[in-house]
């Protein structure tokens, strides 16, 4: 015969328990132990059984036999031994929910940087992750897994999301976004136009993703996605100027612009001046953007109202006019930090570093580059990626290709 412990595995059935259990309730009353009666409800228990049982209906079987008996006293007793059991198996439990409850400070309550788990929401999602986890251990892993976690072989990470089946960490497709809008809750979005609506899709679609699994997101060239867009901002500022002056300036829709830097406009006249001013416009709604999207990412919050997005985003390679101003602008803006200046959680930047493109002083990005390591030194992100280690090396990398990324 065999016995279903409580958390599901299989053992071989052993009388012997029972009566030892009987004796140890004995123990605890005032005419002490009766080794006969134990070992006959034992034997009587083990005469009736006929195939597998639990241990609880086992324990069901000798309080009917003890309150049966002229032992009731030691029914009383087995019974209040067997809630004692019972509570100090959920002990472990009791004592995580009453850290959440109490808003204490340890490894549960600050198990996630993005997680305020002194909120009424923040509070709901620790008891429901550390009521899953348990869950897990019992009825989801196998005997051989629960050994290697026991011994520190494997973590299982996020144990509390292994039920849902979701996703974890992933690249996150802001340019196909972008491109062609996307369906969220009861809504879509249009593709973006200009700089300020592809900041806000860009926060939305990742609040989304991040809505529906486990894990971060990461935008993997923020610079490549968003640079179209300042292209496509500088011209709406383009015909603010024709609009105003009622002139024709189509011509300046594609002018070569060496940087999106704010300069100045003393000493300069007619389309060389339309075309500074409309840069240095550009230039700050740029600015506003990054600010915007930093400031998003650490206030918008996702899975049921609590946690702000975990995200980060990947840049430094693209050498274009427009790429370069979404690097700068986004690295100024974490410089600054948010609100009151405080260093921005979210996202995590990760500045590519390649040879030939922003690493040697003659690179396009060098300055960039350059200006990263301040921004690093001030806020600790940008975090760095070697792209010139031989893990990282591709043979298909070509700097004239648009897509490189």
């Amino acid at each position: 015969m065999n016995v279903i412990k409580r958390d599901g595995r299989l053992i071989d059935y052993d009388k012997s328990k029972i009566s030892d259990a009987i004796l140890k309730a004995m123990n605890h009353t005032v005419k002490g132990q009766d080794i006969e009666l134990a070992k006959r409800i034992a034997q009587e228990i083990t005469d009736g059984i006929k195939e597998t049982v639990s241990v609880e209906d086992i324990q069901d079987l000798v309080e009917k036999k003890l309150m049966a008996s002229k032992r009731k006293d030691v029914a009383k007793e087995y019974i209040i031994y067997r809630d004692k059991r019972n509570i100090a198996r959920g002990r472990k439990q009791y004592d995580i929910y009453m850290d959440i409850v109490n808003a204490v400070p340890n490894d549960v309550t600050r198990e996630n940087a993005n997680m305020n788990a002194d909120t009424p929401a923040g509070m709901m999602m620790k008891f429901a992750s550390e009521s899953s986890k348990p869950f897990v251990d019992d009825c989801l892993l196998s005997e051989q897994s629960k050994s290697f976690v026991k011994n520190n072989y494997i973590h299982i990470h996020d144990k509390d999301y292994y039920p849902t089946k979701s996703l974890t960490c992933l690249h996150h497709p802001l340019d196909y976004i972008l491109k062609n809008g996307f369906r969220a809750g009861h809504g879509s979005s249009r593709p973006a136009k200009r700089i300020e609506t592809a900041s806000i899709i860009g926060c939305i679609s990742m609040e989304q993703i991040q809505n529906e699994m486990h894990g971060g997101q990461s935008i993997p060239a923020f610079d490549f996605y968003l640079a179209p867009f300042v292209r496509l901002t500088y011209k709406e500022e383009v015909q603010k100027i024709e609009e105003l002056l009622d002139i024709d300036l189509k011509d300046l829709y594609d002018a070569e612009i060496e940087d999106y830097i704010d300069k100045p406009l003393n000493g300069l006249k007619d389309n060389e001046r339309y075309v500074q001013e409309s840069i240095n416009n550009t230039a700050r709604r740029v600015h506003q953007s990054m600010e915007a999207f930093i400031h998003n990412m650490n206030t918008i919050h996702s899975r049921g109202g609590n946690q702000v997005v975990f995200s980060s985003i990947n840049y430094g390679t693209d050498t274009s006019p427009e790429g370069r101003c979404i690097i700068r602008e986004v690295m100024k803006s974490t410089y600054e930090g948010v609100g009151n200046g405080e260093t921005p959680i979210f996202p995590i930047h990760i500045w590519k570093k390649k040879r030939g493109v922003n690493y040697l002083s003659k690179d396009r990005n060098y300055d960039l580059y350059k200006f990263s390591c301040q921004v690093t030194a001030r806020r600790f992100f940008p975090n760095y990626l070697n792209l010139d280690a031989t893990y990282n090396v591709h043979e298909d990398w070509d700097e004239k290709d648009q897509r490189r990324f």
